[in-house]
């Protein structure tokens, strides 16, 4: 397999604002950078303006920081070499967070990392989903502690309390050097979703790389999870560093009453212009997001939904196929991928706000995980995701309403016990 590098597509940090700006001036320096080629073609002021209004709904949904530069990867292989190189290169500190961990080539040279550089005075903090990451060995996580590390495991299986607690987990995929460089997405730690040279190159997936103060945000949120402590920045406030990428984060925990992810998404998809794709292998979208893409394709946007059409998960994709019928009637194309199996999860609007992160559409991600996203006004990231989405549909397989409707009564069934067993 052929190893593609990608370079930062993000505007370079520039002279930027005073310190003393409002979240309001510093929004309109966002539109103004982002906007400038709109403003060239027809309605373009338009266009502008109701981003404007969009952005300022978004922002007190979560961390708020401008002057952020974003980098897009897609290629396995090459993510966990710049995660490897970028612990092995950490001064202060390293923060991890991950759903999977697992004991094979990926999980164990990244908890080598982790152990030499908490070896060499970094302050190394590790929060695992106990289920998982249930393969990794007590004894290896006790080694890692011994070197000066804090491991901690969250929401552990074995307990006799509270049993239905242990379906809520921590499906978030974070990692934060220095408080400055993240690497955020859909990639656990294991081979599945490394390429060909770490790994079995089993999974499309998508990760972004971010460097700037929404680094910062992004470790604030593993530490808060880890501590159980207070959010130590209030949503709606924006950190500046110039004029690079706006970086909202985003987080879901309902047990927490935080739906920030799911409250951006229907907040974009009422307010999307031209076109909305969508990328998702778990796609069981519940009642309100339906309903926003329903919406959203009647109104006459460009609405593509990308799905798995080779399933890690097959029960969920019965599920999605019982759904097909309502979306594709009001407009929403679908697209199942049938090249490789689908993992991404990442939603690009009007070619200039983009969102990666852990956040499926289903009844899991929207009801009980912890989530991220990481949304972005970024004309060339939001482009670069685009343009992947676009290529993934070579590989694809659109569904057609009317071969929908031909189904067997017993894959109509099947469809239908599927999704009820996924709304419990």
């Amino acid at each position: 397999m052929s190893r593609r590098r990608t370079s930062p597509r993000a505007a370079q940090p520039g002279p930027g604002a005073s310190a003393g700006a409002t979240p309001a001036e510093r929004i309109e320096e966002a539109i103004r950078q982002v906007f400038a080629p709109h403003l060239l073609r027809p309605r373009g002021a338009l266009f502008a303006q109701a981003w404007r209004k969009t952005l300022r709904l978004l922002r007190p949904l979560g961390a708020v920081s401008q002057g952020n530069r974003v980098r897009v990867l897609i290629d396995g292989d090459e993510v966990f070499e710049a995660m490897w190189a970028a612990i092995a290169a950490a001064e202060r500190s390293v923060v991890l967070t991950t759903y999977i961990l697992e004991p094979d080539r990926v999980g164990e040279r990244t908890l080598a990392e982790l152990e030499r550089a908490a070896a060499r005075g970094c302050r190394v903090l590790v929060v695992l989903d106990s289920f998982g990451s249930h393969r990794v060995a007590d004894e290896r996580l006790s080694a890692l502690r011994a070197a000066g590390a804090t491991v901690i495991a969250f929401n552990p299986i074995v307990r006799w309390s509270a049993p239905l607690s242990r379906l809520v987990r921590n499906h978030r995929k974070i990692l934060v050097l220095d408080g400055r460089l993240a690497f955020c997405g859909g990639m656990n730690l294991a081979e599945e979703y490394a390429g060909t040279c770490h790994g079995s190159g089993l999974f499309r997936d998508t990760q972004l790389v971010l460097e700037g103060p929404c680094a910062r945000d992004l470790a604030e949120l593993v530490e808060r999870e880890a501590s159980a402590g207070p959010v130590t920045r209030a949503h709606g406030t924006i950190d500046s560093q110039g004029l690079g990428s706006l970086v909202l984060i985003l987080e879901s925990h309902v047990r927490r009453q935080r739906r920030q992810i799911q409250k951006a998404l229907r907040l974009t998809l009422g307010r999307t212009l031209e076109r909305c794709y969508l990328t998702s292998p778990y796609f069981v979208p519940p009642q309100r997001l339906k309903t926003a893409l329903v919406h959203a394709a009647r109104r006459g946007v460009d609405v593509r939904v990308l799905t798995a059409g080779r399933s890690d998960v097959p029960i969920v994709r019965l599920a999605s196929q019982h759904l097909y019928g309502h979306l594709l009637r009001a407009g929403v194309r679908i697209f199942e991928l049938e090249a490789r199996v689908l993992h991404a999860k990442t939603v690009t609007i009007d070619g200039v706000y983009a969102s990666v992160g852990s956040f499926n559409l289903d009844y899991w991600s929207d009801r009980r995980n912890l989530e991220v996203s990481v949304s972005v006004l970024d004309r060339g990231a939001a482009g670069e995701l685009e343009q992947q989405f676009l290529r993934d549909l070579e590989g694809a397989q659109e569904v057609r309403l009317e071969r929908w409707m031909k189904r067997s009564r017993f894959a109509r069934m099947a469809g239908w016990l599927a999704y009820q067993l996924l709304r419990i």
